[in-house]
Order: structure tokens, then sequence, then C-alpha cells
């Protein structure tokens, strides 16, 4: 015996309805993730047009944060003395409010000088700049609110020690620039009409007018 029509309508109303929601929680999924890559390339692109951070760290510095919860990230210069630190941070979209804190060096949290705090609001994006800092910096980021359980962050940055020239040995031989010679000054070196050319020049009577 054939089923009912009034039974199939709800089995298509049903399929449909399981469909849609599958879709929607996928979407939901989705979006965070394609946010953070959007604004990893936005952070990124903005550091880079700082003109002295145009090579970041190719190491991927990421994790999750339960609201409430906190992540640190440990930067380490690759060279002593760097001159400057510059930082990127990116999120997933989720973030409502977090706090975010620098200290200096990888010691205890209590003991542990702070370079830089603050309560950011309503930004997923986040790019500063740290003068002189410290070989190793510590980078703390808390989620105060979020609109899911949980959100990502990822952490760019880029250490500045200086323009290569700088740190060229400066006691190597100079090679002389043949088309840079300097002109003979001794009238006997001289062409003549270098010569003319210098002595009227000498003998230029100053006027006032």
């Amino acid at each position: 015996m054939n089923p009912s029509p009034m039974k199939d309508m709800f089995m298509n109303a049903f399929f449909y309805l399981l469909i849609f929601s599958l879709l929607f929680v996928g979407t939901l999924n989705a979006e965070p993730g394609s946010s953070l890559s959007t604004n990893v390339k936005e952070v990124t692109a903005r550091l880079q047009d700082l003109a002295l951070y145009p090579a970041l760290s190719k190491k991927r510095l990421y994790g999750a944060i339960n609201k409430g919860g906190a992540i640190r990230f440990d930067l380490k210069a690759s060279e002593a003395a760097p001159q400057s630190l510059g930082i990127g941070i990116a999120g997933d979209g989720t973030l409502k409010e977090w706090q975010l804190t620098v200290f200096s060096g990888n010691g205890p949290e209590e003991v542990a000088p702070i370079l830089r705090k603050e309560k950011i609001t309503g930004e997923n994006q986040w790019v500063f700049e740290i003068l002189a800092p410290p070989e190793e910096v510590v980078i703390e980021i808390r989620n105060l609110n979020s609109s899911h359980a949980i959100a990502v962050v990822e952490v760019i940055h880029g250490y500045y020690f200086g323009y290569s020239m700088d740190k060229e040995n400066t006691n190597k031989p100079v090679v002389p620039n043949p088309a840079q010679k300097q002109n003979p000054t001794e009238p006997e070196k001289l062409s003549p009409n270098d010569l003319q050319n210098r002595v009227e020049f000498i003998r230029t009577p100053l006027r006032n007018e």
C-alpha cells in the first residue's frame, strides 16, 4: 500500500529542514576561519608597509582562547640587540573585548616587567611596534568577551636589527671607482682648456651691483 500524501509531505519537509540545518551549522563553523585568514593577510600587509619589517617570522603562532581565559606567545630575537619589534595580532572575528599584555623576558608573570598593557574592544586586527625591545618578549591575550565560547588568534611579528650596511666591516680595503676619478688641480697636469676655464673663473672680479 502506498504511503499517504501527508506522510510524504512531512518526510520531505523534515529532509529539507535537516539539510538547511547542516548548511547553517557549516556556515557558522566556516565563518571564523575565513575571517581569521582575511585578518592575517591584512595584518601582515600592514606590518610590511612599515618598511622596517619586510621579512616577517615564518613560524605560525596561533591558538584558541576560551571566554575568560588567556593564551601566551613567546617571541625570541634571532640576533642580539634588536632595534625594534613589529607585532600584529589577528583574530577570527569573534573577539568582542580582549586584553593585550606584553611582558619583557619569559620569567614569571608576577615579576616580569610589563612593556605594554591595554584593553581592546571591537577590533580583531591590532598592529603595534616596540622600540629597543628585549631579546625575549611574551605576548598575552586574554579573552574578556567573545561571540563564541572559543576565539582563535594568530600573532605575526618581525624584528629589525638595522640595515645590513651598518654591519659591514669598515676596515676592508676600498676599491677605487674609475668612473669617479678626481680632476687634477696642479696647472702642469691640466689640459689647456681646463687651465683656461679655471684661471678665468679665478680671475672673475667680485663686484657689488
